[in-house]
């Protein structure tokens, strides 16, 4: 009913758990079973009579109007003050502190303790308690299940001796305080410009030499043959050095190469292109092409960048690559971890360990290039 307190617990996020207050109910449709307890003891059970449904707020008690019954054998009208209790509901709202919008997920499960059926009639006792006389057929059975107090609560669906206390104001979830401010292709590190023969020559983007010159390191592979990267490198000396096949450490190697005469769609005139056909063993792709042609090759790689968005940390960023979920990491004093990493849409999602109040956020960040 209206006023009474709702208990939640198991549900996710953890801003749906606690203590709640009904704060209206919607009675039931036209011709709907229902049943009554009123004011004077009594009950009432049939089906509701009445235009369309309605609700009952916590003001019910000094509510006007009416509730129509209609039993096997009379119509009987009930004021709607003098209602105590009211089964045949099955929508309630709560009050509530949070403005979130997610929905709750979770097992919910409602324990509820009933009194016998029977007539009911309240009688005052002189110290001040409050006890229900029920009437049955049998006068031996107990008007409950279990030895009951001069005072009962119902409670979440529970007899209780007691009010619980009330509900604490919960202080507001602390912002997520991280957003997604890149969301890059990264061009694949080797390029093919020239050969000799069935040799090819691979640049190295990541060794420009000399600086600044916009020349690479080139390295001459010889075909179905692993390189790793080179332990000893100096600038001007090849970046990779050829291994095995059973080395952890190994990169890539060139499985086919040749040479062809292509037509040029830009000039119309006829170019001679170098093709070689590369398997990356960090990726976790099949083999793919680059050829003379081409001035980046992309793989399938990805960097993103996030950063924080609270003043007190403000510059803190953290970059990572397209296989890096699972990977944990600070910002902000705070612990994140990458859940998930959406490459087709250019999102991410986060875990975050909050302090103020601690609890666990789970977010979506999109990065935007508008």
């Amino acid at each position: 009913m209206p006023g009474d307190i709702v208990l939640i617990n198991g549900a996710y996020p953890e801003i749906f758990n606690g203590n709640f207050t009904v704060e209206t109910i919607l009675l039931p449709e036209s011709n709907n079973e229902a049943r009554a307890l009123l004011a004077d003891g009594n009950t009432l059970s049939g089906r509701i009579k009445q235009s369309g449904a309605a609700e009952l707020s916590r003001k019910w008690r000094v509510k006007g109007g009416a509730l129509s019954f209609r039993t096997d054998d009379d119509e009987h009208e009930i004021r709607i003050s003098e209602l105590e209790q009211l089964w045949g509901s099955t929508t309630f709202t709560m009050l509530t502190k949070s403005l979130s919008t997610e929905e709750a997920e979770g097992d919910f499960s409602l324990t509820v303790y009933q009194r016998r059926g029977g007539s009911r009639k309240k009688i005052e006792s002189t110290s001040g308690g409050k006890w229900v006389d029920v009437s049955s057929a049998d006068k031996s059975d107990p008007a409950y299940d279990l030895f009951t107090p001069p005072v009962l609560y119902v409670i979440n669906g529970r007899l209780e001796t007691s009010l619980p206390e009330a509900a604490k104001i919960e202080k507001p979830p602390e912002a997520f305080g991280l957003r997604l401010t890149s969301f890059e292709k990264v061009p694949y590190r080797f390029r093919i410009r020239s050969w000799i023969g069935d040799f090819p020559y691979l640049e190295d983007l990541q060794h420009e030499h000399p600086p600044g010159s916009g020349r690479f390191v080139r390295n001459r592979l010889a075909l179905r043959t692993p390189y790793k990267q080179n332990p000893n490198y100096k600038p001007g000396s090849p970046s990779l050095i050829p291994t095995n096949i059973e080395d952890e450490d190994k990169i890539v190697m060139v499985n086919f190469f040749a040479v062809q005469q292509v037509r040029d769609p830009r000039t119309g005139g006829v170019r001679t292109v170098g093709r070689a056909m590369i398997k990356d063993f960090r990726l976790s792709i099949k083999p793919f092409e680059i050829n003379s042609f081409m001035e980046q090759t992309h793989a399938g790689q990805y960097r993103m960048t996030v950063e924080s968005t609270t003043s007190e940390f403000a510059g803190e960023k953290f970059s990572f690559e397209e296989n890096a979920t699972g990977t944990k990491f600070i910002i902000g004093r705070r612990d994140f971890k990458i859940l998930e990493i959406d490459l087709n849409n250019s999102k991410v999602h986060f875990e975050k360990q909050a302090l103020d109040p601690p609890e666990l956020q789970r977010e979506w960040l999109i990065h935007s290039t508008d």
